[in-house]
């Protein structure tokens, strides 16, 4: 009986497509540039949720950047799809927030990401960006 060959089992899939270190290797960069215009009012999608009918999708974070045309600070979360907050940031014109990882953070599976921005100080800006860069994997229900 042959050996099993985790590199070439079609079946299992690539067995580490999971692991930071692959993803950073082989898997494409996705940024997902939003213009953010709810303030202190309901969630606005960032980034979508992976996962379709038979598959099962997991995000991946590598990087952040939040800027904004405001003198006055903005503050943004980045909250995945059961409200737990997996970033928080503030940005004015003269201070944009870049965040750039060496290890992911890793989403639940099958979840999205959703922004909620609230004007730290007086009046805000509807030039408010927030670009996600993420990678996702995908695997098939069984």
């Amino acid at each position: 009986m042959p050996q099993f060959d985790p590199w070439t089992n079609v079946r299992l899939g690539f067995p580490r497509k999971d692991a930071p270190a692959f993803q950073r290797e082989w898997m494409p960069l996705t940024s997902s540039g939003v213009q953010i215009t709810t303030i202190n009012t309901d969630l606005q999608t960032v980034v979508k949720a992976t996962s379709s009918v038979g598959v099962s999708g997991t995000i991946f974070v590598w990087g952040i950047s939040f800027c904004t045309s405001s003198s006055n600070p903005q503050a943004l979360e980045i909250r995945d799809d059961n409200s737990k907050v997996i970033l928080s940031m503030v940005s004015t014109q003269d201070g944009p927030f870049f965040l750039q990882l060496s290890t992911p953070i890793r989403i639940i599976p099958n979840s999205g990401l959703s922004s909620v921005r609230a004007a730290v100080g007086a009046g805000t800006s509807s030039d408010t960006w927030c670009t996600i860069y993420y990678t996702s994997t995908h695997l098939k229900y069984e």
